[in-house]
C-alpha cells in the first residue's frame, strides 16, 4: 500500500498537483488546549460558505486527491458538512479532524454517510486530569469519549492521535488498550511544535529526552521502522513535500506551502489557487530545496534518514529555513536511544529560539 502511494506522490510531484490539501474551515475552538499551534484567542475571519465550496472545486481541479477538514474545531461551522458532502461529490478522498466533543448520535449517522476515509481525534490520556489539564476544559474527556462511540456505532472509521507530550508518555499501554476496545486505530506522534506566530509556549509540554526515548520505544508507538533506521537519502532529493505536493489553507483563504510552513503565498480572494499554485519566488525557491542545500549540523548528518526535519519548524523556531531543526535532532537522538544505536559524537549546542513573526 505505501509503494502504491509513494508512486502517486512521485507523479503527483511531477505534474505539480497538490496530491493532499488541508482545509483550516475555522480558527475558533470550544477547547484551548496548551500545544496547539493556532491562536484560539484570536481566531481569523473565516470565508463563507460559497466562498469554502470555491476553494473546493479548485483543489479538485488542480488534481488534489486526498482533503482534511479541520479547525479549530470543524463542527462549530454549522456548514462543516455541506462543505464535506460538496468535496466528496467532487472525488475527494476526505478526512474530519475533530476534538469530538460536539458530535452527537445525529451528527454520527451525518458523518457516516459521508464515508470519510476517517474522522482523526486526539486524545492526551485515559484519566481526566491529564486529557484535561490539556484541553483546559472540564469534563473535556467525558466529551469526546462519548463522540468517539458515537462515531464508531455509526459505523465510522476513528483514528486516534496522541502527540508525544510529556503527561502522555507514561500512557501508552492504556491509550493502546482503550484504542483496541473502542475498535480504533492510534498514531503517536513524537513532534510539539511553536505556535505559527512563533509563540512557543506549546513546546513547555514537550516530553524529556529519557521520556521521549522510552516512549518511542514502545511497541506501539510505530516510530522504530523494522528496528533498523534508514539510510540518509540522496542529497538532491527534496527534504520534505513543502510546496511541492501538499497545501494549506487558512479560514481566511490564505494559501501555504504546507501545513506548518508560516508565510502565505497568496489569498484565494485575490487569485485562484491554479494560479498561486503554478509558482512564485517564494514557492519556487522552496520547491527547489534539496537535502545539498542545507547547512550547519544538517549537513552529511547521518540522522537524515529518519529525522524527518521540517523546514517550517526550523524558521519558527530558529529563524532559518535551511538550517537545523533542533527538535527534529532530538527525536533523532531518542530514536537512536531506543535502538541502543548513536551514529554521531558530536553536534553544535542547540541554538536559542528566534521568534518569526
Amino acid at each position: 500500500m505505501s509503494s502504491n502511494l509513494d508512486r502517486l506522490a512521485e507523479r503527483a510531484e511531477a505534474v505539480r498537483a497538490p496530491l493532499s490539501a488541508l482545509f483550516e474551515l475555522t480558527g475558533r475552538c470550544n477547547l484551548d488546549c496548551g500545544h496547539c499551534y493556532l491562536d484560539i484567542a484570536h481566531p481569523p475571519e473565516e470565508l463563507s460558505t460559497a466562498d469554502a465550496l470555491r476553494v473546493v472545486d479548485q483543489l479538485a481541479d488542480a488534481g488534489t486527491m486526498f482533503l482534511t477538514l479541520t479547525g479549530g474545531e470543524l463542527f462549530l461551522r454549522p456548514d462543516a458538512l455541506q462543505i464535506a458532502a460538496h468535496a466528496r461529490r467532487r472525488g475527494l478522498a476526505l478526512r474530519l479532524f475533530t476534538n469530538g466533543t460536539r458530535v452527537t448520535r445525529a451528527l454520527a449517522a451525518e458523518i457516516a454517510r459521508l464515508r470519510p476515509l476517517a474522522v482523526e481525534i486526539s486524545i492526551y490520556g485515559t484519566h481526566a486530569a491529564a486529557h484535561d489539564g490539556v484541553t483546559r476544559r472540564r469534563r473535556t474527556l467525558r466529551r469526546t469519549l462519548r463522540g468517539i462511540v458515537h462515531l464508531r456505532r455509526a459505523g465510522v472509521k476513528v483514528a486516534l492521535k496522541a502527540p508525544l507530550l510529556s503527561s502522555v508518555t507514561g500512557e501508552l499501554d492504556q491509550l493502546a488498550a482503550w484504542a483496541d476496545r473502542l475498535g480504533c486505530a492510534i498514531a503517536f506522534d513524537p513532534f510539539v511544535k511553536p505556535r505559527q506566530d512563533g509563540d512557543t509556549a506549546p513546546l513547555a509540554l514537550r516530553a524529556g529526552d529519557a521520556q521521549l526515548a522510552r516512549a518511542i520505544a514502545h511497541p506501539r508507538s510505530g516510530l522504530l521502522y523494522d528496528g533498523t533506521l534508514p539510510a540518509r537519502p540522496p542529497a538532491g532529493d527534496a527534504p520534505c513535500a513543502l510546496g511541492r505536493r501538499t497545501v494549506k489553507i487558512a479560514p481566511t483563504g490564505e494559501v501555504y506551502p504546507c501545513p506548518t510552513y508560516p508565510i502565505a503565498i497568496g489569498n484565494l480572494r485575490d487569485q485562484p489557487f491554479a494560479t498561486l499554485w503554478r509558482g512564485g519566488e517564494l514557492l519556487d525557491r522552496l520547491r527547489a530545496i534539496t537535502w545539498n542545500d542545507l547547512h550547519g549540523d544538517c549537513g552529511g548528518c547521518g540522522q537524515a534518514g529518519y529525522c524527518h526535519r521540517c523546514s517550517a519548524v526550523a524558521l519558527i523556531e530558529h529563524g532559518d529555513e535551511l538550517g537545523p531543526a533542533r527538535e527534529s535532532c532530538r527525536i533523532a537522538d531518542a530514536k537512536e536511544l531506543a535502538l541502543g544505536v548513536h551514529t554521531r559524537s558530536t553536534r553544535a549546542p542547540r541554538v536559542s529560539l528566534r521568534v518569526v513573526r
